[in-house]
């Protein structure tokens, strides 16, 4: 199978894609862009940048939004960080994980240094996302309640073989790249992640890091071992998630995020957001509000978060950002605002619980149902058993790059951000992605 992975990014070719999985790709490619340059301005993006700049001088490539050039692996991993900081990128509904932050930002890094046209980023996207995300989701099939794995994980894979597409290697040296990027994948475990906070995140900065050398190092004959790609369930059952025949696109079962938080906490908020509005409520109205989720979200329940990453975290702590300031956005969920009183105020109002109905649901959905009680007592009730952004209950491509720009323009300028969304619309016409990123040089100091 993992020969089968090879050929597929091997004959991956723009002209044999459906239009519906350019058009999604690009979408994704937008998403990330935008992710990352907000991310930027995070304490975890900004230590990332100093530490990938330290690992050696080379003009490899580029450490975004800084303009520093750095080996094309630590300028990954810095740039996979930023990706991912704002906990903001896309999402797999089955898998979980995030194969923006770890194949978009490789695929652009490895693109910008290999002067790749946009195409072939394209190309190299689409890639790295059917087989990456087909390589975890057989990995966590494998080990069942035992699997602890993370996007990093995902990324060792997702990574590996965008890079191979973009360094155009043949379909023995893919499969070596595909088989180092596997054994070498980081299995990031949660570290108490949801209850405290972490840089560290999903090892999503490593994961893209190791994917990318994985590449590089078979491009050199280095060789690795085998993958979950090979794998056969129970010694017998066909890989349950081949072929790649084009018939099953995964990047079409992916989501986009409306919040910069843990996909756990938006069914939470998009009730919270319909009663407010259906009932015409203030903050000063509201007496309390109880949210009623599952096991794993029941978890994140801490109304005084400590940083960043654990703000991210807290549905109490972007319900109050919601009650006070009408919306969650990374202007809310920020170092800054942590010792924001009114939100703390707020946040001390909602009660997260556990209930077993939201248990029972698909645990990939993330349901929640939130209760609003009113100062006179009057309780309004909403159940979400979707959140925003899933692909069936999807973002438009309008509410999309509303959320680039938003993320984008204050960085790099409206007019630069406005650049980027046009070549990123045509991208598969743009002779060099370099175009792309020289809009993002040189606006952030990493020092």
């Amino acid at each position: 199978m993992s020969r089968q992975a090879a050929e597929f990014i091997v004959n991956t070719s723009l002209e044999l894609l459906p239009p519906e999985v350019i058009a999604e790709a690009k979408l994704h490619i937008l998403d990330t862009i935008g992710t990352t340059v907000g991310g930027f301005r995070t304490t975890a993006a900004k230590v990332a940048a100093r530490f990938a700049q330290g690992l050696g001088r080379s003009n490899d490539a580029t450490i975004l939004l800084s303009g520093v050039k750095a080996s094309l692996p630590a300028a990954t991993f810095a740039n996979c960080v930023a990706a991912s900081a704002l906990d903001y990128e896309d999402g797999h509904m089955a898998s979980g994980r995030h194969p923006g932050s770890a194949v978009v930002a490789p695929s652009l890094t490895v693109g910008e240094q290999q002067n790749s046209s946009g195409k072939e980023v394209v190309e190299a996207v689409v890639a790295g996302y059917e087989v990456g995300l087909r390589a975890h989701l057989m990995a966590i099939r494998m080990a069942g309640e035992h699997w602890i794995g993370s996007t990093g994980a995902m990324a060792g894979t997702g990574a590996a073989a965008a890079t191979a597409k973009l360094l155009k290697l043949d379909v023995g040296k893919t499969t070596q790249a595909l088989g180092i990027g596997s054994c070498s994948r980081p299995i990031a475990r949660d570290g108490g992640m949801s209850q405290f906070g972490s840089m560290v995140k999903e090892g999503i900065g490593w994961g893209g890091m190791t994917g990318v050398s994985a590449a590089l190092l078979a491009q050199k004959g280095y060789t690795g071992g085998s993958t979950t790609l090979n794998a056969r369930v129970d010694g017998t059952e066909p890989h349950p998630y081949y072929p790649l025949d084009g018939r099953d696109w995964f990047i079409l079962k992916t989501y986009f995020k409306a919040y910069p938080a843990c996909r756990f906490t938006h069914a939470a908020l998009d009730c919270t957001y319909r009663l407010l509005k259906e009932h015409g409520l203030s903050r000063d109205q509201v007496a309390g509000v109880t949210v009623k989720v599952g096991l794993r979200e029941s978890t994140l329940n801490d109304p005084q978060p400590q940083n960043l990453e654990h703000a991210q975290y807290s549905i109490p702590f972007l319900i109050g950002a919601a009650l006070v300031y009408g919306r969650v956005t990374p202007d809310e969920v920020a170092e800054e605002r942590l010792s924001d009183a009114a939100i703390l105020e707020q946040a001390a109002k909602v009660h997260v619980q556990l209930d077993a109905e939201m248990n029972s649901y698909d645990p990939r959905r993330y349901a929640a149902t939130v209760d609003v009680e009113t100062g006179s007592g009057k309780v309004f009730s909403t159940q979400k058993l979707t959140a925003t952004g899933d692909f069936d209950d999807p973002m438009t491509p309008q509410q999309l790059e509303e959320k680039f720009m938003a993320n984008a323009a204050p960085v790099i300028g409206e007019r630069s951000a406005r650049e980027v969304a046009s070549l990123v619309s045509k991208l598969e016409q743009v002779p060099s992605v370099r175009e792309v990123v020289d809009l993002l040089k040189a606006k952030v100091a990493v020092r």
